[in-house]
């Protein structure tokens, strides 16, 4: 078994070394065409003619925006079924990078490193096609809308994890260098709640605000209140982050409004403080608007989960990548984020572990994740289906000797 797992490692290696170039291609070519949320349908086209051009079965799902494959099935029907899972879909943000393979599309930008995602779980995919006899049963998931916290849902309902026993996935990070990855078990991400408020006022003259209800006014005195009042009323040993991204209201400087509109989100660590939140920032909306002699509707989308790494798996992830990158080069106690992910839908339901790989260029200043000069370094790609390879073959021993 142990000479059998390493001569196949050694061709997925020399395969994923020798289609290097294929898997920055792929990466180059989806970050030029980049879809936003529940629109990704010219993705998922181009990871279907890859897929059916390598002998593949697939299908699409989600309205024609995301893919599941069948699972590619090892000649023991007891291996172990492993899905790996890759995200889609791109940002409205406009890029502002000098890139030859910058985006496309304007106001849409792969900010968030889905590209480099979907590519090296294609590169994966193709790779462990080519091997008939692997101890390992495995499924390769394309899924849309991750910004949305939707997608995963989505491909669930639809039979993505049927038989499934575990699931990985990759996630690049531009602050640490190539060869380094962070494998930390238990909690990685915060439970988070968006938030749509309704400010409805009467508008008029500017010159007659006393003749009006200012939805404007209104709106701005909320923001203050959720910016000062939200943190007081919780315990500061509970990490909480209510941010309000969005504000829409006017049309010109002479003209008060009847509506403003505004968007945000609650983020916590525990799923309690974001209930609490969101029912404080019910009762602030309900003041205000009491205040102001205003109409103001506050509606929750669906509290996304905390994403939690199952400890086991990764123990088992994060011996392999020491083995296979060097003890100091995996990082296993990082501190949980306020970010969301909705890789925690498939954690919740099957045991499984998210990866986060160095692209950092050397001494280079950090462009951080979600902005508009992001920019990774696609020679630390070849590092994650390699990763990959090698978690999959560790998975198919048997996992009380971890």
């Amino acid at each position: 078994m142990e000479q059998q797992s390493t001569e196949v490692l050694q061709r997925l290696d020399k395969y994923f070394e020798e289609a290097e170039p294929k898997l920055i291609a792929f990466r180059r070519h989806i970050h030029q065409h980049p879809e936003l949320s529940g629109n990704e349908t010219s993705t998922a086209r181009f990871i279907s003619q890859v897929l059916a051009g390598a002998g593949i079965r697939h299908r699409l799902a989600a309205s024609d925006c995301g893919i599941i494959t069948e699972i590619a099935r090892a000649p023991d029907p007891a291996a172990p079924v492993i899905a790996l899972r890759a995200d889609i879909d791109a940002l409205p943000i406009q890029e502002e990078t000098d890139k030859l393979y910058r985006s496309n599309n304007p106001g849409v930008m792969h900010a968030c490193g889905h590209d480099a995602h979907t590519a090296m779980l294609l590169m994966t995919a193709l790779a462990l096609k080519q091997e008939n006899r692997l101890p390992f049963s495995w499924r390769a998931i394309f899924q849309p809308s991750e910004e949305e916290g939707q997608g995963a849902q989505q491909l669930i309902q639809e039979g993505a994890l049927e038989s499934v026993d575990g699931i990985l996935a990759l996630h690049v990070d531009p602050n640490r260098q190539i060869g380094k990855v962070g494998i930390t078990p238990g909690p990685r991400t915060a439970f988070c709640r968006d938030f749509l408020i309704e400010v409805r006022g009467r508008g008029g003259h500017a010159a007659r605000p006393y003749a009006t209800i200012d939805p404007i006014a209104a709106a701005a005195h909320l923001i203050t209140l959720i910016y000062q009042a939200l943190p007081r009323s919780s315990d500061a040993r509970d990490p909480l982050v209510v941010t309000v991204g969005m504000i829409q209201g006017g049309y010109t400087s002479n003209v008060i409004p009847d509506l403003v509109t505004l968007k945000g989100t609650i983020r916590a660590l525990r799923r309690e403080v974001a209930m609490e939140a969101s029912e404080t920032l019910e009762r602030l909306s309900d003041a205000t608007a009491q205040a102001f002699k205003a109409d103001i509707k506050v509606a929750f989308k669906n509290l996304l989960n905390g994403m939690v790494n199952d400890e086991l798996t990764a123990n088992a992830c994060a011996k392999v990548a020491r083995q296979f990158l060097g003890p100091d080069n995996v990082i296993s106690d990082d501190p949980p984020s306020l970010g969301g992910e909705d890789f925690a839908d498939y954690t919740a339901k099957v045991p499984g572990c998210m990866m986060t790989l160095g692209v950092a260029f050397p001494g280079r200043k950090v462009t951080p994740l979600h902005t508009a000069t992001f920019e990774l370094n696609e020679a630390g790609l070849l590092v994650g289906p390699k990763l990959l390879a090698r978690c999959l073959l560790h998975w198919s021993k048997k996992r009380a000797t971890v």
